[in-house]
């Protein structure tokens, strides 16, 4: 209860702030008031997700404090099932406080500013549910005992329902086995391991299904094929992912938009670096699972999160804040291995390290409150985006409709003048122009009368 209160108190601040971006049209737009909701679904992409967007309309309407306060008590269930995996996981190897080192893992997790995009921006519903479904399978089965089959049912439940909210929740069976290899019993056989996590993968694989049989899915997986082509897209996106790692690493970088990286040659420096990169730490992590198994596991779990979206398939915006909600409970767990392993060679250690967690945690928690509050205003969220990222036109194109809304023409202008250069923007930022134009024609007529 505490950890879920805990998770839930940041957003207080955020519950009343506006729809951002493209909320209203993913949520209000999929469900026109002349069609029938179990119409539309077999037409939409993520049906799980559309499911509880239309329960949200049939129970308060397109009221932004409604569906926000869904995603506040999914993320809240999450960091309960953040912490009973980190509780579950450190009890089984015997180390000490594990209870209040699962709570330093839970609540370090649930208050980095990263949750701001999966919860305040209501569209990142689909993220947070899939994480939540997600996370609940692994309670089910990563256990060191044998899982009785009604858990393994409801685990391989919850592995067809992830994914049906975001894609990238087909990731669950390779989380599963990279647990199996790192944190896992040791004394189990693999042919066991397999048994034991098949509905897992047969849940999966009926995702999987069911995802290319609606038409939306296969849709967006072409247009991203047509856009860029496999091997292209893992170019740029050894460019993206350490950028994104910078976010998780630096959390004071996160904004709603940050833009994408600059992007370079398969033999060029940079991007000879970020591969040498990513390389070595996934070399790393395969290397220390039987020595380090715990940071092991934490490396292991944050590339493969971010896999899904940033391998090879490629996305309009490369740099996502939202994957790494998933990505990063490795490292949060990894925080709680580390409390329980000082307090279990001195008791001293063991509080002085769960007070510097806990500090951790208050800091970041204070840095997602200020980020909350940013989604309160339309223009201190652009403003904050753009002063992020000063090459990102769609930002400053978006900046510029926030300021026309509010009457500010020429701040609206100057923004919109900015990002009238940004390539796929150029038109938007055009009609923006258009207008201001015309609401200055038209305040000039109402003065001459």
């Amino acid at each position: 209860m505490l950890v879920g209160a805990v998770a839930a108190v940041p957003f207080a601040v955020a519950l009343g702030a506006p729809f951002v971006l493209d909320d209203e049209t993913d949520i209000v737009g999929s469900f026109p008031p002349d069609v029938s909701p179990l119409t539309r679904l077999g037409h939409l992409g993520r049906p799980f997700l559309k499911i509880t967007y239309a329960l949200g309309l049939w129970a308060h309407g397109p009221s932004p404090p409604g569906f926000r306060l869904v995603n506040v008590a999914l993320h809240a269930i999450a960091a309960v099932l953040v912490f009973l995996l980190a509780a579950r996981w450190l009890s089984a190897r015997k180390l000490a406080a594990a209870g209040a080192a699962a709570f330093a893992s839970a609540i370090v997790w649930a208050l980095h500013p990263l949750a701001a995009e999966t919860v305040t921006y209501v569209s990142g519903r689909s993220m947070g549910l899939s994480t939540a479904l997600l996370l609940g399978a692994m309670v089910l089965v990563a256990r060191d005992e044998q899982p009785s089959t009604t858990r393994a049912i409801g685990a391989g439940v919850l592995a067809v329902l992830a994914p049906l909210a975001k894609e990238t929740a087909l990731v669950l069976p390779l989380l599963l086995a990279w647990w199996e290899a790192t944190l896992g019993p040791r004394d189990v056989s693999w042919r066991e391991r397999v048994r034991r996590n098949a509905p897992v993968w047969a849940g999966a694989l009926l995702a999987l299904l069911v995802m290319f049989a609606l038409p939306r899915h296969r849709e967006l997986v072409g247009f991203s094929l047509a856009v860029r082509p496999p091997l292209e897209a893992l170019r740029g996106n050894v460019q993206a992912v350490p950028a994104m790692l910078g976010l998780w690493a630096f959390p004071w970088r996160i904004s709603i938009d940050p833009g994408a990286p600059l992007e370079w040659g398969w033999t060029e420096g940079p991007t000879l670096l970020r591969l040498g990169f990513l390389g070595a730490l996934a070399l790393l992590a395969l290397a220390a699972r039987r020595r380090v198994p715990w940071a092991a596991f934490a490396g292991g779990w944050m590339l493969l999160a971010i896999a899904p979206s940033n391998s090879f398939v490629w996305r309009l915006d490369p740099v996502g804040v939202r994957p790494l909600y998933l990505a990063s409970v490795g490292p949060a767990v990894l925080v709680g291995f580390l409390v329980s392993a000082a307090a279990s060679r001195a008791p001293a250690a063991g509080r002085l390290a769960l007070a510097s967690a806990l500090v951790l945690a208050c800091a970041l928690g204070a840095g997602l409150v200020m980020r909350n509050a940013l989604h309160r205003s339309s223009i201190a969220l652009w403003e904050d985006a753009v002063h992020k990222a000063p090459r990102n036109a769609r930002a400053k194109s978006n900046l510029g409709f926030a300021y026309l809304a509010a009457g500010r023409l020429d701040d609206a202008e100057a923004a919109l003048e900015a990002a009238r250069d940004g390539g796929p923007v150029t038109r938007q930022a055009e009609c923006g122009l258009l207008a201001i134009r015309i609401r200055r024609q038209t305040m000039a007529l109402e003065e001459m009368k």
